[in-house]
C-alpha cells in the first residue's frame, strides 16, 4: 500500500489529536538541498564514470558508522550523539551491496574557523577509525572533472 500524506491530511490529523504530529507552522521546505558548491561539484560527480558507485549525498555519519560494542553506556551514548548531527557531504557507495566506499567533504572558508577546523578533525578521525577514506575538496569556481576523478581514484586505492 502506497499512502501520501498532504498538508491537507496533516493538518487534521493535527486538529483530530492523532499522532506526534509536528506543527505545521515551524517547518519550510527548502530551496535546494544543496548549496551553489555541493550542485556543481555534484554536476562534476555525474560526469564520471564511476562504474559500480553511486552518489549519496549530505549523509549522516550514524548512517554510515555504529559505535563499538562493549562500551559503558553514558560513553556509548556520548559516542552516538556526536556523529548523530554531523554529515558528510558525499558518499560514493557500491551499488552491488550498498558498501561505502570514499566520503567528500568540500571545503569552502568556513573550514578554516576553529569550531569548524576541530568537526573536520573528528569528522577525519572517525573515518580513518573505520578505515574509510575521506577526501577533501576545496571549493572551486569550476572543476576539471579529470583531475576530480584521478583524485578520488587515488584516496579510494589508498
Amino acid at each position: 500500500m502506497v499512502v501520501i500524506i498532504t498538508g491537507f491530511v496533516c493538518a487534521n490529523l493535527a486538529k483530530k489529536g492523532i499522532g506526534d504530529v509536528a506543527q505545521s507552522d515551524v517547518y519550510v521546505l527548502r530551496k535546494s538541498l544543496f548549496t551553489p558548491a555541493e550542485r556543481s561539484f555534484f554536476g562534476v560527480l555525474e560526469s564520471l564514470d564511476l562504474e559500480g558507485l553511486t552518489i549519496t549525498s549530505k549523509v549522516r555519519l550514524a548512517d554510515i558508522f555504529g559505535v563499538k560494542k562493549g562500551l559503558e553506556p553514558s560513553a556509548r551514548q556520548r559516542a552516538q550523539n556526536k556523529i548523530n548531527a554531523k554529515h558528510v557531504d558525499f558518499l560514493l557507495v557500491q551499488k552491488s551491496d550498498g558498501k561505502p566506499v570514499l566520503g567528500i567533504e568540500l571545503d569552502d572558508s568556513s573550514h578554516e574557523e576553529e569550531n569548524r577546523a576541530a568537526r573536520d578533525v573528528f569528522v577525519d578521525t572517525v573515518f580513518a577509525s573505520a578505515s574509510l577514506p575521506i577526501l577533501h575538496m576545496p571549493v572551486k569556481q569550476s572543476y576539471d572533472p579529470k583531475e576530480v576523478r584521478q583524485f578520488i581514484d587515488t584516496a579510494i586505492n589508498k
